[in-house]
């Protein structure tokens, strides 16, 4: 009889604990479960965390002129000329003591960091502004007006970062940095190439005519249109009015082949838009016009005969610029 009660006291304890340890499973499990019923974002809208450039003594470029405005931004001497020589290496070092970092005067991933743990929006001024403007490829005027913003949102949304058009740190990440997706297959059709090219921060694209006036036929809208596959717009005003057209493969692969192989930044002043010739190839898709080759405007010091000459090993058949009639001031590379 005493056996059997203890039996059964034992039974009744090992329930008591089975029931607690359950409940307590139960407990956990439910706060998992519901974390993990949270709808997830799409890998699309997760911005990657991009590698730092290494930047040290004989560096040159973009990165370097960015590194040089930022230690301007935070009251080092520096001249902003994109040539990491001894005067840049000496602030970065002096940076680096004040910042509680390693001081070895190379900008590597912390330095980086600390460097750009600074928000930079609409309104603001200075060193800072012309950091981001050099990384966008705008005109660097050190103010944060309607342009700058609007650059900057189209590069967030392109990247996948909060569309606020402010410069926080995952906005200077992406900016500077350099991710390492998986290498995508080769694109065939206009319409891949043309968003394959809309990723590419060396080459952006004119807003505006400088001729005509028809904001569905811009550079800047004739790429996005072809994106989307609907075609690039011709200017209602021009010899063949308003039509749509396809952008040639040949020649989205030859801007790509530029920036990606040659290093060059473009600014593409026309694709199809604008007013030309009556028998111009801009109407038939063949040809884009650039008028600021890294940075600097055709005509003014910018090597567009370097250009020139890759758009022909490219296969390009009319290639034009200043010493041209009517180029002087551009670029124009076509296709037959």
């Amino acid at each position: 009889m005493r056996k059997n009660a203890r039996n059964l006291l034992l039974q009744g304890l090992a329930a008591v604990l089975l029931a607690g340890g359950t409940l307590g499973a139960v407990n956990v499990t439910g706060d998992e479960a519901n974390a993990s019923a949270k709808p997830v974002p799409h890998a699309t809208h997760t911005p990657r965390i991009a590698a730092w450039p290494v930047l040290r003594t004989g560096s040159r470029g973009t990165d370097v002129l960015t590194v040089q405005h930022l230690l301007a931004a935070r009251g080092h001497a520096v001249t902003a000329d994109g040539t990491y020589g001894k005067k840049t290496a000496a602030a970065v070092s002096q940076f680096q003591k004040r910042a509680g970092l390693r001081v070895d005067g190379i900008v590597g991933a912390k330095t980086w960091a600390k460097l750009t743990a600074l928000t930079v929006r609409s309104g603001a001024r200075g060193h800072a502004v012309k950091a981001v403007q050099v990384q966008l490829d705008l005109k660097v005027d050190g103010v944060f007006g309607k342009n700058t913003a609007s650059a900057v949102s189209q590069f967030q949304k392109r990247y996948g970062l909060r569309n606020d058009g402010i410069v926080g740190p995952k906005t200077w990440n992406a900016l500077i940095g350099t991710s390492t997706p998986a290498k995508p297959k080769p694109a065939t059709s206009a319409t891949a190439l043309a968003r394959q090219l809309l990723g590419k921060r060396g080459i952006t694209y004119a807003t505006k005519h400088s001729k005509t006036v028809d904001p569905r036929s811009t550079a800047y809208r004739n790429i996005h249109d072809m994106a989307q596959g609907i075609g690039a717009a011709t200017s209602t005003n021009s010899h063949v009015g308003f039509k749509r057209v396809q952008l040639d493969p040949r020649m989205l692969k030859a801007l790509i082949t530029l920036h990606d192989k040659h290093h060059y930044r473009l600014q593409i002043s026309e694709f199809v838009g604008g007013s030309h010739s009556k028998n111009s190839r801009h109407y038939r898709g063949l040809s884009f016009d650039a008028n600021f080759i890294n940075g600097i405007h055709v005509g003014s010091g910018a090597p567009h005969k370097q250009v020139m000459k890759l758009c022909r090993d490219l296969g390009a058949t009319e290639v034009l610029g200043p010493g041209n009639k009517g180029h002087n001031t551009h670029i124009h590379c076509a296709w037959k």
